[in-house]
C-alpha cells in the first residue's frame, strides 16, 4: 500500500515536471528569431574576397527592426564595404558603418511592413583576406524587435563564422646571383601613444506616447549621460504613400541624465525615432534602438453632425419619454378624479335625499306625538313651558335639517 502511494506521488511529480518543461519550451520558442552569418565557414587564400551575408530568421512572428554590432579579426581581414542590395530592410535610420581599426561593423534598419521568414538578407559584408590565419566573425550585440507595436525583443540567438586563411600560393622565382651590397640600417619607427578613448553611453528610451491621434502631442522620454546633447531623429512614414520625412532636434539631458522630446501636433503615419548622445568634446555615442509610434487619423471628428445628432437624441429621448409618462399619469389621475367626483356627488345626493326623507318622517312622527300629547292634555290646557318646549323642539328639528342639508350641499 505504501509503495503504491509513493508511486502515485512520483507519477504526479513526473507529470508536473513534464508540463513545466513543455511550457518553458513553448514560451521560449513562441517568439524566437535569430541572426546568422552565411557562409559560416570556409577556406580562403590571402588576397581573396569573402562576402558574408547577415541573415534574419523569424518564422514564428513578424519582425519590425534589426540592429547589431559585428566584430571581425581586424589583423587578418579588411572590411571593404557593406552592401544593402537585396536587403529586407526598407528604412535605414543610419547607414551601415564599419571601422577596420577597431574591427567592428554596425547595422540598424527597420522593416516597415514586417518580415516573417527563414532567410531574409539584412546586409552583405565584403571582406578581403590580408594575412593567413584563422579568422572569426561574430555578433557582440544585437536585437530583433517584433512588429507588435511594443518593440518586443524576440531575438533568441546569433550565429558566427570561422574561416581558414592560407598564404598566397606563388611559383618559386629563379634566384639571380647575389651582388655585394652594403646594408643600410633602418631607423626604428617612432612610438605612437594611443589617445585615451572617451566613451559616451548610448541613450535608452524609457517611455513614449502610445495610441495617439493626429494633432496630439508626441512625447518620448529616455536616459543618457548627464548634461549631454541628445540628437533626436524622427522619420515619419506616410501609410498611404510610404514617403519618409525626416526631422531632427537636439535636447539636453539634465543632471540625472533624463531627457524629454516633444513633437507638437503629430501627423498621421508611423514615426521611427532614434537618439544619439554627444558630450562637450564632440564624442558621439552609438545610435539608440528606434521606437515605433503610430499616429492614427480620427475615424470620426468629435464635432461631426452624426455625433451631435446621436448626442442630442440620447438626451431628448429620455426627456420625451418622461414627459409622455407625466401626461399619461395626469390623464389617468384627472380621469379618476372626475370619476371620484361624480361618485361623491351621487352619494351626497343620495344622502341628501335620505336625510330629507328621514327628517320628513321625523316631522310626521313628531306631529303625531304632538297630537297624542294634546289628546292626553285635552282635559287640561298646555302650560306655557310645554308650549315653548314643543315650539322649540320643532325649531330645533328644522334647524338640524337645514344645517345637514347645507353641509351636504357644500
Amino acid at each position: 500500500m505504501l509503495s503504491a502511494l509513493l508511486m502515485k506521488k512520483f507519477n504526479k511529480k513526473l507529470l508536473s515536471f513534464f508540463f513545466l518543461i513543455l511550457f518553458l519550451f513553448l514560451t521560449h520558442t513562441a517568439f524566437a528569431a535569430s541572426l546568422n552569418l552565411s557562409p559560416s565557414s570556409g577556406s580562403y587564400n590571402v588576397g581573396d574576397s569573402i562576402k558574408v551575408r547577415i541573415i534574419l530568421s523569424s518564422s514564428d512572428q513578424s519582425a519590425n527592426a534589426v540592429s547589431g554590432t559585428i566584430s571581425f579579426s581586424k589583423d587578418l581581414l579588411t572590411l571593404n564595404s557593406i552592401s544593402k542590395t537585396g536587403s529586407i530592410i526598407s528604412l535605414w535610420p543610419t547607414d551601415p558603418s564599419y571601422s577596420n581599426s577597431s574591427g567592428t561593423a554596425n547595422i540598424e534598419g527597420i522593416i516597415l511592413s514586417g518580415y516573417q521568414g527563414a532567410s531574409g538578407t539584412v546586409a552583405t559584408l565584403s571582406f578581403k583576406v590580408k594575412v593567413a590565419g584563422n579568422a572569426s566573425i561574430k555578433f557582440t550585440s544585437s536585437s530583433v524587435l517584433a512588429n507588435d507595436g511594443q518593440g518586443t525583443n524576440i531575438l533568441s540567438g546569433t550565429g558566427q563564422a570561422s574561416f581558414n586563411l592560407s598564404p598566397l600560393k606563388t611559383e618559386t622565382p629563379i634566384t639571380a646571383p647575389a651582388s655585394k651590397t652594403t646594408p643600410v640600417p633602418i631607423p626604428p619607427a617612432p612610438e605612437v601613444t594611443a589617445p585615451t578613448v572617451v566613451k559616451v553611453s548610448t541613450p535608452v528610451f524609457t517611455d513614449y506616447s502610445k495610441d495617439i491621434q493626429e494633432g496630439e502631442f508626441l512625447v518620448v522620454k529616455g536616459t543618457a549621460d548627464p548634461l549631454t546633447d541628445i540628437l533626436i531623429t524622427s522619420d515619419k512614414v506616410a501609410v498611404s504613400t510610404e514617403q519618409v520625412v525626416r526631422q531632427s532636434a537636439t535636447v539636453k539631458s539634465d543632471e540625472n541624465g533624463m531627457f524629454t522630446y516633444v513633437l507638437d501636433k503629430a501627423e498621421s503615419g508611423i514615426y521611427m525615432i532614434t537618439a544619439q548622445a554627444q558630450n562637450q568634446d564632440g564624442v558621439e555615442s552609438e545610435t539608440a534602438l528606434p521606437v515605433k509610434i503610430s499616429v492614427s487619423s480620427p475615424s470620426l471628428p468629435t464635432n461631426s453632425i452624426s455625433t451631435n445628432i446621436m448626442n442630442t437624441f440620447s438626451i431628448l429621448i429620455p426627456i420625451m419619454a418622461l414627459i409622455i409618462l407625466l401626461i399619461l399619469l395626469m390623464i389617468w389621475g384627472w380621469h379618476h378624479i372626475l370619476r371620484y367626483r361624480e361618485y361623491t356627488r351621487k352619494r351626497l345626493m343620495e344622502a341628501r335625499t335620505i336625510v330629507s326623507k328621514s327628517f320628513n318622517i321625523l316631522d310626521e312622527d313628531v306631529a303625531e306625538e304632538v297630537k297624542i300629547f294634546k289628546k292626553f292634555k285635552a282635559l287640561e290646557p298646555l302650560t306655557k313651558d310645554e308650549r315653548l318646549f314643543i315650539n322649540q323642539f320643532k325649531k330645533d328639528i328644522e334647524a338640524a335639517e337645514k344645517t345637514i342639508l347645507n353641509e351636504i350641499k357644500e
